[in-house]
């Protein structure tokens, strides 16, 4: 299990919400079989309505992006999400903002979410970690396409840090040095600071007066 080691003593508040995380985590963390009950965005097929009405534009984009992660193009099959990322790629990073002028992470997945499956979560880090729709686990070997990865970057604050994983160990993220960028797990950096994974559920929206459902979806 990832444990919390803060420079700063901080206040006891910290530290208590710290102790509570990590028990949390401790109950999830092996929970894999809830999370397949789930109909989430990882098995959510692309919408066709938003391929590029050229072929070729969407294999350049799948060899642009089975590059930057290593794989085979031909595994990558969610176009609206790789667009979605390269309209985005490089923009620079600005706490509180949230259009390419300038974004901070938490902004750029709660746009990437609204933009590509229609999905809301909340604005900050720890609420999207908090939030119903998102399932967290800790098992790195359950990690798949559109997981959010989750981090502790600044002492005293369980949760600090969002991005979306992508394939390979490479996540989608917007960090302070590079803005909306690539980067991996396995460096020593995002490495120390991992805390959790969590899945994004799709809740349906029922009918006016009637109690919200969660789809249960076999695998």
């Amino acid at each position: 299990m990832h444990t919390f080691q803060y420079r700063s003593p901080g206040s006891r508040l910290s530290i208590a919400g710290c102790f509570c995380l990590v028990v949390f985590l401790a109950s999830c963390s092996s929970s894999r079989k809830s999370t397949n009950q789930y109909e989430t965005i990882v098995v959510k097929s692309a919408d066709p309505s938003l391929a590029p009405a050229n072929a070729s534009a969407e294999r350049k984009m799948f060899i642009k992006y089975g590059a930057y992660l290593k794989i085979d193009p031909d595994s990558l099959t969610n176009y609206t999400l790789y667009a979605f990322i390269d309209k985005w790629m490089k923009t620079p990073y600005k706490y509180g903002g949230n259009d390419e002028r300038g974004i901070d992470c938490s902004g750029f997945i709660q746009r990437l979410l609204n933009d590509v499956y229609n999905i809301q979560v909340p604005r900050t880090s720890a609420q999207q970690f908090f939030t119903k729709n998102v399932e967290p686990f800790h098992g790195k070997n359950y990690f798949s396409e559109g997981d959010l990865v989750f981090f502790c970057t600044v002492p005293g604050q369980p949760i600090s840090h969002v991005g979306m994983f992508l394939h390979n160990q490479y996540f989608i993220n917007a960090s302070t040095s590079s803005g909306v960028s690539i980067a991996n797990l396995d460096d020593p950096y995002w490495k120390k600071r991992f805390v959790a994974a969590g899945r994004v559920r799709i809740v349906n929206k029922p009918a006016t007066g009637t109690k919200t459902t969660t789809t249960h979806k076999t695998y």
